[in-house]
Formats: structure tokens, C-alpha cells, sequence
């Protein structure tokens, strides 16, 4: 299904290209959005700015939450049908150079999918970059005591 429409990441910098689309044609998909709801998306992603360059691409994509029922079904999810139906289930993912990193949020309220998916995808984040950073520090670390230094 082709984006409804595709912008710019309201951003200081705009890196980031963002597209908003929903992946199945279903009532609860993301083309008939109120204008408040198009505006929380944009400044919910916005967060993702310091884990993007120029050619990340944000996607924002609504997902039918009938196809989680295999799923919950295999986990041992109760979960109700009925319920299950009037839910919003948003996917938020970055991508680059062919590499994607993706968080899903389930909810009744637009407005909590949507920071569900967002709080999960920056806590992945966070801790790649944490896990990069340790990585890095421990090679500095290597790196002195090789050649002569203290290990702090």
C-alpha cells in the first residue's frame, strides 16, 4: 500500500524522512487520522533525531492487531476477539542501508500505541548505544594497557 503521505521529520535539522501508512486497509488505520493525532505522530518520532543521520527513514505504520491472534494463540495470550478488534497496533521503525530496527505498541487509544511503540523503540535504541559505547570504552581501555598505560 503506497504511503498517504510522506515529510519530513518536523526536526531542527530534518534528517530524517518519516512515512505514515497503514500496512492493511482496516477501520483502524492511520489514513483517517485527526490532524492532532498526524501531530503527535510528528513529535513523537522527532525523539528518534539523536539515532538518525540523513538517510535513516522513520516509518509509522499501522498493523491489522487480528493478526496477532496466531501469536497469542502460540504464546498462551488471552486474550478477546472482540477487543482485540478495536485496538491500534502501531509499528514505529527506523531503517538504513538496508538494516531496519522495529517496536510495536497495542492499544485502545491511538495515543498510547503510539508511545508504546515509541518508549520500546528509544529503550532499544539506548541500550545499542550503550552496548556501543562499552564496546568502545572497552577497546580504549585494551588499547592503553597494551601500549603501556593504566586501565582506569
Amino acid at each position: 500500500m503506497s504511503s498517504p503521505f510522506k515529510t519530513k521529520i518536523p526536526q531542527k535539522s530534518e534528517r530524517a524522512e518519516a512515512i505514515v501508512r497503514s500496512e492493511t486497509p482496516y477501520e483502524q488505520g492511520l489514513e483517517n487520522l485527526a490532524p492532532e493525532v498526524k501531530s503527535y505522530i510528528y513529535q513523537s518520532i522527532s525523539e528518534f533525531e539523536p539515532f538518525t543521520t540523513e538517510a535513516t527513514t522513520v516509518s509509522v505504520i499501522a498493523r491489522d492487531p487480528l493478526k496477532l491472534i496466531t501469536r497469542f494463540e502460540a504464546d498462551g495470550v488471552e486474550f478477546d476477539h472482540t477487543k482485540l478488534k478495536t485496538m491500534y497496533r502501531i509499528a514505529i521503525s527506523l531503517s538504513e542501508d538496508g538494516g531496519k530496527i522495529e517496536e510495536e505498541g497495542l492499544n485502545e487509544d491511538v495515543y498510547v500505541a503510539i508511545r508504546q511503540a515509541k518508549e520500546k523503540l528509544l529503550k532499544a535504541l539506548v541500550e545499542i548505544q550503550d552496548q556501543v559505547i562499552s564496546n568502545t570504552e572497552r577497546k580504549i581501555q585494551i588499547n592503553s594497557a597494551v601500549s603501556g598505560g593504566q586501565i582506569h
